[in-house]
């Protein structure tokens, strides 16, 4: 009987190349921003209880019955999209083991992280349900998610770029301005659940749990850290025109302005109108769009090497036979004679001579 080669008895996954593990990392930057629009969609609804359980949605059954009617259907479908985010959260990091041409442990770390991450989410998505969407819950599950925004954006930036030292692109002043534009643009974030946490939306017509602030104090708070960011925004659109910028923070940082400008006239709106459900849609929306320019702004404002795609283009084959091959055959036939004769060579016997 013909014998397995040893190295046929374990299988690999296959390697990957660097351009489809970019296209993964950039489908989790689109997808973790899409759970948070799905999920604001669920509470603005009344939907936050649609599935009374979980991880079922209702007793003994993992779809939606028929008496939760319209409310099951949405909160099944953000837990469908979920679901989807997950699938590929859980590839990256084995993508990121295999990658082609070496793996690198910055994309392996960060890689996990979102793993780690999206499991945090998935217990505090329970936790969320069984506390019956108490405001602290609602927004530390969304909050959670802009981490989570974070890592897939830095991780797709990294996978973009080669391994090595941070090179600062800008001046250091640049540079702190883009670090505090991501803080200022973080506390935002944070004053925005606290508002979402008071205001009338409380994710289920029959529980309203809500935080028990004053709604115009509140209000007033975020809106004056919105002022604050726009100032910022507009003070980081001015100096990477003034000073030596790469092309990518000056274009970052009109997007970043005018998606701050935009959110503060929603915010605006939404406030004067009474807070209708769909400006606060609309508004959330652009808060996660916000934070992902905000984090592609600040590291824009670094370099690091160019990535190196050679490796993707020309795949790894089997040697042809050669020279080197023809000699090693020879010595491997030599080698086994010298073996068989107990260790003494036989000296090469000439050719009779001809007449």
């Amino acid at each position: 009987m013909a014998r397995v080669p040893a190295s046929t008895g374990r299988r690999r996954l296959p390697l990957v190349g660097r351009r489809a593990f970019q296209i993964v990392t950039a489908a989790n930057v689109v997808l973790l921003s899409l759970i948070v629009v799905s999920g604001g969609v669920v509470r603005l609804s009344g939907s936050g209880l649609g599935c009374p359980t979980w991880p079922q949605c209702g007793d003994g059954s993992f779809t939606p019955h028929s008496e939760y009617a319209l409310h099951g259907a949405i909160e099944f479908g953000n837990r469908l999209i979920g679901l989807v985010v997950g699938v590929v959260v859980l590839i990256t990091p084995l993508m990121a083991l295999r990658l082609r041409g070496g793996r690198r442990r910055d994309l392996t770390r960060l890689s996990f992280g979102l793993w780690l991450g999206y499991l945090g989410q998935a217990v505090l998505g329970g936790i969320t349900v069984l506390t019956k969407l108490h405001p602290a819950t609602v927004a530390a599950h969304f909050l959670l998610s802009m981490v989570l925004l974070w890592n897939a954006v830095v991780l797709d930036r990294r996978a973009r770029q080669g391994a090595g030292p941070v090179t600062p692109a800008v001046a250091p002043a640049l540079l702190w301005l883009a670090r505090l534009l991501v803080a200022a643009a973080g506390a935002v974030l944070v004053l925005g659940t606290v508002v979402t946490g008071t205001g009338p939306h409380s994710g289920d017509a029959t529980h309203h749990a809500r935080f028990g602030f004053d709604i115009v104090n509140v209000a007033q708070v975020h809106a004056d850290g919105a002022m604050l960011l726009t100032g910022l925004a507009a003070a980081m659109a001015f100096a990477v025109r003034i000073t030596t910028a790469p092309a990518a923070a000056r274009r970052g940082s009109l997007v970043l302005l005018a998606t701050i400008v935009a959110q503060a006239g929603v915010g605006f709106a939404q406030y004067f109108l009474g807070i209708p459900s769909g400006l606060v849609a609309l508004h959330m929306t652009g808060a996660t769009v916000m934070w992902v320019a905000a984090l592609y702004l600040w590291l824009a404002m670094a370099d690091r090497p160019a990535l190196n795609l050679e490796a993707d283009a020309t795949p790894t084959a089997e040697p042809a036979p050669g020279p080197s091959s023809t000699a090693t055959t020879a010595t491997t036939a030599t080698t086994a004679t010298t073996a068989t004769t107990g260790g003494t060579p036989i000296p090469a016997q000439p050719a009779p001579a001809t007449r």
